[in-house]
């Protein structure tokens, strides 16, 4: 009966089955297992909708630890889901099928089981079996399928490894394949992006490369926390020894022998695979961010370039007003005694001429000097510098003013006996008035 499953989860693990040829499609159980009739796969592909949630009933594939499928799609009450498997609920809140997503996480129930939650794998191992539970989503139905169909080749690969040290490591390959092949579409799509932006800048290449990189830093948080996860549990030696169900084995700390080789020959093996694919990220991550801040500077020093032609346009149009003040003033119809002369045209535009001229070179001069950029550009450099700047005027206006009023009397003379005697007397009399 199960023989079409390999080319049926391959396809598509949902609700529906496509029987073999010259096989009759069962019936449908009271346990969730549907059938259809013979279909082609572009009506299959219309048909096929992603498991619903449902409060009440958990849905999981299962598989034997000689890789044989004992059911599909199998509804259990949830109740007697955790009955039966010695779980608590607080577990079933990280394998069940929901819309929202659960940090990854790696549980070890000693003795029992093996709580997988990594991207769209979600799954529990026992000694003897592992449930891969459904999901909502529809594009990790689709990976799901495939990594059931990887998953029962390699569980009836012979091995001298454990059932669960088999399916683990299965899991850790999918995940970490799909975290390889989403990394290298991030670094192709935004390598062409760079790549075009050190031809020329575009505001349709900036805004691509920030939808890009919302995209990367959530791939790279997502590839950091299974890295945590694997490392979390590398430290854990509590962790490592409940790893083993088939042989379980009692934790003693105090005891110096023990061998966790297997399991941490896996974890490290994929530890720092996960860790090779987050640092790729990261580098990444870093050459787009060094990108947009050579942009910014490319921009800012266009901006400039633009405001201090702007500067440079209003100094010469200043200057043009300025040369033509004085023609104004002596075109206007009043007698000025200048018209009978044979040089006053000449004298006239001669001196509009110069006079804007100084007003130019003068504005230009205030332009260079703002331009000159220094480190201490704020510290006073000479005694001019002081006096020019404005937070000493006000002082220096005070001062002087100070000695037009008073004088430049620096020097006084120290009080008589009798003048010390008087203002004592004075203070005295204020004290009694009071």
């Amino acid at each position: 009966m199960y023989r079409f499953l390999p080319r049926l989860l391959y396809r598509h693990t949902f609700h529906l089955r496509l029987p073999h040829r010259g096989l009759k499609a069962p019936a449908a159980s009271p346990k969730g297992l549907l059938a259809v009739p013979d279909i082609d796969g572009a009506a299959l592909l219309r048909q096929v909708k992603p498991a619903v949630p449902n409060d009440l009933y958990v849905s999981c594939t299962t598989f034997e630890s000689l890789g044989k499928i004992t059911s599909v799609l199998k509804k259990y009450p949830k109740v007697q889901f955790l009955n039966d498997n010695k779980l608590y609920p607080r577990d079933l809140r990280k394998v069940d099928s929901s819309s929202i997503d659960v940090a990854p996480s790696i549980m070890v129930r000693q003795n029992n089981a093996i709580i997988v939650n990594l991207l769209h794998i979600k799954a529990i191992i026992q000694k003897d079996n592992l449930k891969v539970f459904d999901t909502v989503n529809l594009q990790a139905a689709n990976k799901l399928g495939l990594f059931m169909y990887d998953l029962e080749l390699k569980l009836k690969t012979p091995s001298s490894l454990p059932f669960e040290f088999k399916a683990l490591e299965c899991i850790l390959i999918s995940v970490l394949s799909y975290l390889e092949a989403e990394l290298q579409t991030h670094m192709s799509a935004c390598g062409k992006i760079l790549a075009e932006l050190e031809d020329h800048i575009s505001r349709e290449n900036l805004q691509e490369l920030l939808i890009k990189l919302k995209t990367l830093t959530s791939f790279y948080q997502r590839a950091t926390l299974i890295r945590d996860v694997l490392e979390e549990l590398l430290d854990n030696d509590e962790d490592l020894n409940d790893l083993y169900l088939t042989s379980s084995k009692k934790f003693d700390p105090s005891s110096g022998n023990t061998d966790y080789s297997d399991a941490e020959m896996i974890l490290e093996t994929y530890y720092r695979h996960c860790d090779e694919v987050v640092q790729q990220a990261g580098s990444l991550i870093s050459d787009i961010k060094a990108t947009e801040e050579i942009v910014n500077i490319i921009l800012d020093a266009n901006r400039n370039s633009l405001m201090l032609f702007e500067l440079k346009v209003t100094i010469y149009t200043l200057g043009f007003t300025v040369a033509t003040l004085t023609p104004a003033f002596y075109g206007m119809n009043l007698k000025n005694y200048i018209e009978e002369s044979n040089l006053g045209f000449g004298l006239v535009v001669v001196f509009s001429i110069i006079q804007g001229i100084i007003i130019t070179i003068w504005n230009f001069k205030k332009l260079y000097r703002v331009q000159k950029m220094t480190m201490m550009s704020n510290a006073p450099t000479s005694i001019k510098s002081v006096i020019l700047n404005r937070n000493y005027r006000p002082y220096l206006w005070r001062r002087k003013w100070t000695r037009a009023l008073y004088g430049n009397k620096r020097e006084y003379n120290t009080p008589t006996k009798n003048e010390r005697d008087a203002i004592w007397q004075m203070i005295n009399d204020d004290k009694n008035m009071r």
